[in-house]
């Protein structure tokens, strides 16, 4: 996939997670770079960093939360997969766990970027824009 292409369908999938339902939906990643990224895209729907979601999700924060899925974004290498393990098993009978997004921003970005903190800067240098 050319570099513009991959831009574009990055930009697609931030679009789509500027629109998720705020109020429903709650985006975790791994650290507050990844969190300002994501907020910088655009991004409204609440984001959680990795380490504040395992300090609520061992009370019972979760099901008394308003939110019925947890989108994963955390890195794309080894650790960021065991991350996903970790909220998946966490999170399992309690609220859905969508990955969609986070395969579908790998596929996009491919070897370039590893992190969610990379993608402004992916989109700057492919796209010409850094918002979306």
């Amino acid at each position: 996939m050319r570099q513009p292409r991959r831009a574009e369908s990055a930009v697609r999938v931030i679009e789509e997670l500027s629109t998720l339902d705020a109020g429903s939906q709650l985006i975790i990643v791994e650290g507050s770079k990844d969190k300002a990224a994501l907020l910088k895209l655009g991004v409204k729907t609440k984001v959680m960093t990795l380490r504040s979601f395992l300090r609520l999700a061992s009370t019972d924060w979760l099901e008394r939360s308003e939110f019925s899925e947890v989108i994963v974004l955390t890195d794309f290498d080894r650790r960021g997969r065991f991350h996903s393990r970790t909220i998946k098993r966490i999170c399992s009978g309690r609220v859905k766990v969508n990955t969609e997004y986070k395969g579908r921003l790998k596929q996009a970005l491919g070897s370039w970027a590893k992190d969610v903190e990379g993608i402004p800067r992916f989109l700057r240098n492919y796209s010409g824009r850094e918002t979306v």
